[in-house]
């Protein structure tokens, strides 16, 4: 019998196996005999998984989810069903802002009959944090709400930051002709990353290979429009790709980017295909190769992690010849030993302000540092940018197998794009 239960559970499908780990991690909150470390790791790990909760576990879990827990045990309210909504209006008083965006996250889900207009409430109060409104956007999008599309076109002409990039990502589930003409005001009056992203649906509708310039797609809008056209067009075989600067073959979309590098003793190994060349050397050179063709107007900022963490600066400057001149001389200047704090790099890469983009280079999975669980580590950054939507995109140099799979996901889990180099 004990055979036959082993075999079940080790060929049982991924989605059973999924459901037994969430009713395990819901036993283990529900056992107040356990330390408050265990079960607060716990709810931390459901706060990674999509499955319905038992409000009754994860309401056990109150009175020792403080700090960024609290962040989780709003985000595991939200899947609890339509009973938890007294608890996820009660969070609406807390200070933290994470905790407020996942609170309404969760009522505008649960609440079938008001949820609606209470997104509606906060979208449409200037007041409310970015967070907030983010939440109550994405929300209407992911009940279907009919009125989702509409307030992401409103969106797109008065919203900034975050906000605009999520009524921007609404945008790009379904792109359609009638999108047109909100994609180019967002051209004529934003840079950087909503630019990027509105040229990007621009030529995905149009078919039209131009970059971010909006008087030439504005140009050929009101041309179709005059001759009562489709603004469509399939590209041409001697069309080209728009060209866009990056580092290590990820293209760079924001014009405010913070470079997170690994400096560690591994990157002083040679790199396989380049055996004249070591790992750092080649993350040096590609960065000041780069650096000069940033935005004189946009930001910058470069941080590398080994045992402790380095900062070019204690916040972001701008991409002028002065600055990126320092920049220059002070990577030339790097030494690769110590351990792989991750962790740590990351962290203080999303504490710069009005960050659109961070570019992550590692040859290893983190070996020092406050959190070195991979999985810990992702759960981490799900609570500092859910709701802020910046890009990040990560590079694996000469990395083993486990370190490619988790830069990897924390890509995918954060809208960017991972490479893989050897």
């Amino acid at each position: 019998m004990l055979l036959t239960a082993l075999l079940c559970l080790s060929f049982a499908p991924p989605a059973a196996q999924g459901g037994r780990e969430v009713h395990l991690l819901q036993e283990r909150l529900l056992n107040r005999s356990q330390s408050a470390e265990s079960r607060v790791l716990a709810l931390e790990e459901l706060s990674m998984r999509t499955q319905s909760l038992s409000l009754e576990a994860i309401r056990a879990a109150e009175g020792i989810a403080r700090g960024e827990w609290k962040v989780d045990y709003a985000r595991c309210l939200a899947r609890c069903g339509p009973e938890a909504l007294p608890f996820l209006h009660k969070l609406l008083n807390q200070s933290n802002t994470l905790v407020k965006a996942e609170a309404v996250y969760g009522i505008v889900m649960q609440d079938v009959e008001k949820g609606e207009m209470f997104a509606m409430k906060y979208l449409r109060d200037a007041r409310k944090s970015v967070e907030t409104r983010v939440a109550a956007l994405r929300a209407l999008g992911d009940r279907g709400s009919m009125l989702a599309k509409p307030e992401a076109l409103r969106r797109l002409g008065t919203g900034q930051g975050a906000l605009l990039l999520e009524a921007l990502d609404f945008l790009k589930k379904n792109p359609m002709q009638e999108d047109v003409p909100y994609l180019v005001e967002v051209l004529e009056n934003h840079d950087g990353r909503p630019a990027a992203e509105a040229s990007a649906l621009l030529r995905g509708i149009t078919g039209y290979r131009v970059g971010d310039d909006p008087r030439t797609w504005r140009f050929f809008m009101v041309k179709h429009q005059a001759a009562g056209t489709s603004f469509r067009r399939e590209g041409g075989v001697d069309e080209k790709d728009v060209s866009t600067i990056s580092y290590m073959g990820i293209p760079i979309m924001g014009n405010r980017v913070v470079f997170v590098l690994d400096a560690s003793g591994s990157m002083g190994s040679p790199l396989a295909e380049r055996t004249g060349e070591t790992r750092g050397e080649r993350a040096v050179q590609e960065l000041v190769a780069l650096l000069p063709k940033l935005p004189k107007d946009g930001q910058f900022n470069i941080i590398f992690f080994e045992s402790s963490v380095s900062k070019f600066s204690s916040s972001m400057v701008l991409g002028s010849d002065r600055n990126v001149a320092r920049a220059i001389q002070w990577l030339e200047s790097r030494r690769f030993h110590g351990g792989t704090n991750l962790f740590e790099g990351l962290a203080d890469a999303f504490d710069f302000e009005n960050v659109e983009e961070i570019i992550l280079l590692s040859d290893g999975e983190p070996s020092v540092g406050e959190v070195q669980d991979p999985d810990r580590i992702r759960a981490w950054v799900q609570r500092w940018n859910r709701w802020r939507k910046i890009r990040l995109s990560t590079i694996a140099l000469s990395a083993p197998r486990l370190a490619r799979s988790f830069v990897a996901k924390l890509a995918e889990e954060n809208g960017g794009v991972c490479r893989d180099i050897r």
